[in-house]
């Protein structure tokens, strides 16, 4: 073990939060990697290099480096995850929506105001993340007959959820978090309503801003189908399986012309579970190999007069039965999927899901070469072909959301009932302090376990192992800037360049600050990295902590100007085809405005 100096801990423990945010940023490692990767670092150097207090005890030992493992934020954020994918698993709202649907047939923009609105409420006690995840088909289906682009509507549904986690103390993790952080360093509570008011009149701004902007500064972008089909005249999609008497048998993939294939695109070929895409570079064609191929209705004709193989195909209109209509849909991987970190051959896809993944968009890119060996993460888009029967039956999974939406897989309305009673009562305990949140929350989760609206697999799954280390990690980098002086150094800092400023100046430059940070790192990073910061902030210039904290709470929750900054930016940036820079110009404005509208509301509610 070595000893440094108290001034060489700051610097270097600046140094170790800077790079680990940095870290984050790295999109080639999953979340949950880096996280054990920062931990471990964290553990290894403070062992080596113990920060000693005035008894001669390493105040940065293991059992204070790990402690966010048992911190009661994260108990709660995990119980409240869970809890909403109980409301999510038995579709209590889908009532609503076929409601408004049939009393409003003909007016999509109505319907689509109303979600929204819903949404923003929903999402003041909700985790973000679910909800999103609900209304993501439901918005599919709204628009989908109204001549309308869905990238029109999915980043305004995230940035509503967002907005929406501004008006509760468990609208967002990051808001518990920073709770925690006042009750460590303060001995301050923040109540469950504490900034119902601000944060209502900033959420109501931008549904505003999002409604009515969202129509000009929102490019319309084409599905994940219409990028994988170059010839647009061939867009008929069309699975030939190499039968026994096929005259592919043999044929190399990547020759220019094979016979009665001539005017066709092949876009891919599957092995087993091997997928292979262009170019094939000198792929020998077997038996049982299927061909994924983009042709037109005429070309089709031809191609069933030759002796190629058998042909499923995608056409509708055709004279089979219902279930073996061939159908292609887009489906989400959801982040409690058991597909996260697996690949495609790896689960065995096809036979798992009796079905074939023919593209996958990762964020704005299609990924086609070595598709089948990429791990796949949340958010990833993938187009599957398959019989109506398998597709339906995709719905029913919880490792993948079918951008269709349906009211038909309600099993049991009484189910559903006692979700939404359930999460009312949690919510009511919490509200009145009945009872501890924590306490609360967990027995909402032993509840909705009990009487069977999950399984105790499902509840497992819904716990989101990347949210749940990002937390620890960011707990644990809090705790080295506040115990080192790290916070207290960067307050000094700040108040140094501001140097003569009023409280009110200090307090709108500091969640600017903040607010720009958020949207390079994970918010609920930054929340813990800045609320020692915050803290010492207002005891400095002796202002309330409260005040700090909840204008911290406003600025890590600005999270619109890229799709790294929030996990359901991420999300949606898949099915609704956007680039960075959609994220940047639709983004960027709304940040600005919930700056101004802090600027004007914040001074006048709390007197500052």
């Amino acid at each position: 073990m070595f000893n440094l100096e108290n001034q060489t801990f700051i610097y270097l423990s600046l140094l170790i939060a800077f790079s680990s945010m940095v870290f984050y940023a790295i999109d080639k490692f999953s979340m949950a990697f880096k996280s054990i990767v920062i931990l471990t670092f964290l553990l290894i150097f403070f062992s080596i290099f113990p920060f000693k207090g005035a008894t001669d005890v390493n105040l940065l030992n293991p059992q204070s480096i790990l402690n966010g493992f048992s911190n009661t934020s994260l108990i709660t954020v995990i119980s409240l995850l869970i809890l909403g994918q109980g409301v999510v698993n038995t579709r209590v709202l889908d009532g609503f929506i076929s409601n408004l649907l049939k009393y409003f047939p003909d007016n999509t923009q109505l319907i689509i105001i109303v979600c929204l609105f819903f949404v923003l409420v929903l999402s003041a006690f909700i985790n973000n993340t679910p909800v999103v995840i609900i209304f993501i088909p439901i918005l599919q289906s709204v628009v989908k007959n109204s001549n309308q682009s869905i990238g029109k509507y999915l980043m305004p549904l995230s940035f509503v959820a967002i907005l929406g986690g501004m008006i509760t103390i468990i609208g967002s993790s990051t808001n518990l978090l920073v709770s925690d952080s006042l009750k460590t360093y303060s001995n301050f509570e923040i109540s469950f309503f504490e900034f119902a008011i601000p944060g209502s009149i900033i959420a109501f701004c931008g549904l505003i801003y999002v409604v009515i902007f969202s129509k000009f500064l929102l490019t319309d972008r084409s599905p994940i189908s219409n990028q994988l089909i170059k010839d647009k005249k061939n867009n008929f999609i069309t699975k030939i399986i190499v039968n026994e008497n096929s005259n592919l048998i043999g044929k190399k993939a990547d020759e220019d012309k094979l016979e009665g294939l001539e005017n066709s695109e092949i876009l891919m070929i599957q092995r087993g579970e091997h997928a292979e895409h262009t170019p094939f570079y000198s792929f020998v064609m077997e038996k049982g190999d299927i061909l994924v191929i983009s042709t037109s209705r005429e070309q089709l004709t031809s191609i069933l007069s030759k002796n190629i193989g058998s042909i499923e195909s995608f056409d509708e209109n055709e004279d089979d039965s219902e279930t073996k209509k061939q159908v292609i849909t887009e489906a989400m991987v959801t982040p409690s999927s058991s597909l996260v970190g697996n690949t495609i051959e790896n689960v065995s896809f096809r036979y798992r899901y009796d079905c074939i993944v023919i593209g996958l968009q990762r964020k704005s890119k299609i990924i086609t070469t070595n598709m089948g060996e990429l791990p796949l993460e949340p958010g990833d888009t993938l187009l599957i072909q398959g019989d109506k029967k398998s597709i339906k039956a995709l719905r029913t999974k919880s490792d993948l959301l079918p951008m269709e939406w349906t009211t038909s897989e309600i099993q049991n309305k009484n189910i559903a009932k006692i979700s939404i009673f359930i999460f009312l009562c949690v919510i009511i305990f919490g509200a009145f302090e009945i009872l501890p949140l924590v306490v609360a929350s967990l027995i909402g989760v032993v509840t909705m376990i009990a009487s069977k609206v999950l399984s105790l697999r499902q509840a497992l799954r819904s716990v989101d192992n990347n949210l749940l280390l990002l937390i620890v990690t960011s707990l644990a980098l809090g705790k080295v800037i506040q115990v080192t002086g790290a916070a207290t150094f960067l307050s000094e800092y700040l108040l140094d360049i501001l140097d003569g400023s009023s409280p009110l100046t200090i307090l709108i430059c500091f969640y600017a600050l903040v607010s720009i940070t958020t949207n390079f790192i994970s918010n609920n990073a930054c929340a813990v990295l800045f609320a020692p910061i915050a803290i010492d902030i207002a005891e400095k210039i002796d202002v309330d902590p409260k005040i700090f904290a909840i204008a911290l709470i406003f600025s890590v929750n600005t999270s619109f100007a890229t799709p790294l900054a929030y996990q359901t930016n991420l999300l949606v940036m898949g099915p609704g085809h956007y680039k960075f820079i959609d994220y940047v110009k639709f983004g960027l404005p709304l940040t600005i405005l919930c700056w101004v509208v802090f600027f004007f509301v914040f001074p006048f509610i709390y007197k500052i």
